[in-house]
């Protein structure tokens, strides 16, 4: 929710605003934003000088349907280059935040910047084109984990999604509430 400052910047006609990007990364949190200059907020320096390129448009949706945002970070930066070849665990599964914040006429912050997205990095892409490359990070909403489906457990319902006759998961429920004494007690002591 924007303070009242913030909400009178965004009243005008002209909107000067920065957005900044945490990436909790294995090896440590990153954080840039899309500004000119590094900004200072939080107790952390936020990296500007085109070390994100450009941020995705964010999509809303009646729906729970997940949509990515990509993030195109600076391939020079050889941090965000070791980042994007090292292995999937390094990225996959671990939070990423957006910030939005409007700027003053000399270009500061006004108040402190407020969340705007939250999700998790998803799949990282390198791109070169000649002497220049980019880094696009893809981030999911914790929606985008709804459409997996469990790997391992399986039940009544899907069993007859893809076997209609079986009727072997119906009684699963009633097995492991009301467990039942298999053996007598004299056979068990032989």
């Amino acid at each position: 929710m924007p303070t009242s400052g913030q909400q009178t910047a965004l009243e005008k006609p002209v909107i000067r605003r920065a957005f900044f990007a945490e990436f909790h990364f294995a090896s440590g949190i990153q954080r840039v934003s899309n500004f000119n200059l590094a900004y200072t907020w939080g107790g952390y320096t936020w990296g500007g000088m085109g070390e994100l390129g450009a941020i995705d448009q964010v999509q809303e949706s009646e729906s729970i349907a997940s949509r990515p945002l990509n993030f195109t970070l600076n391939a020079v930066n050889p941090a965000w280059l070791a980042e994007g070849v090292g292995p999937v665990e390094d990225y996959r599964g671990l939070n990423a935040k957006m910030y939005f914040c409007p700027l003053d006429e000399n270009y500061n912050l006004i108040d402190t910047p407020e969340v705007c997205w939250r999700g998790v990095m998803d799949t990282v892409t390198i791109g070169i084109d000649g002497d220049q490359g980019s880094i696009l990070l893809k981030s999911e909403t914790s929606a985008y984990g709804l459409k997996r489906q469990a790997a391992i457990r399986m039940n009544a319902a899907q069993q007859k999604k893809k076997y209609p006759t079986d009727t072997g998961f119906d009684y699963l429920t009633d097995l492991i509430a009301n467990p039942q004494l298999w053996l007598s007690k004299k056979f068990q002591q032989q």
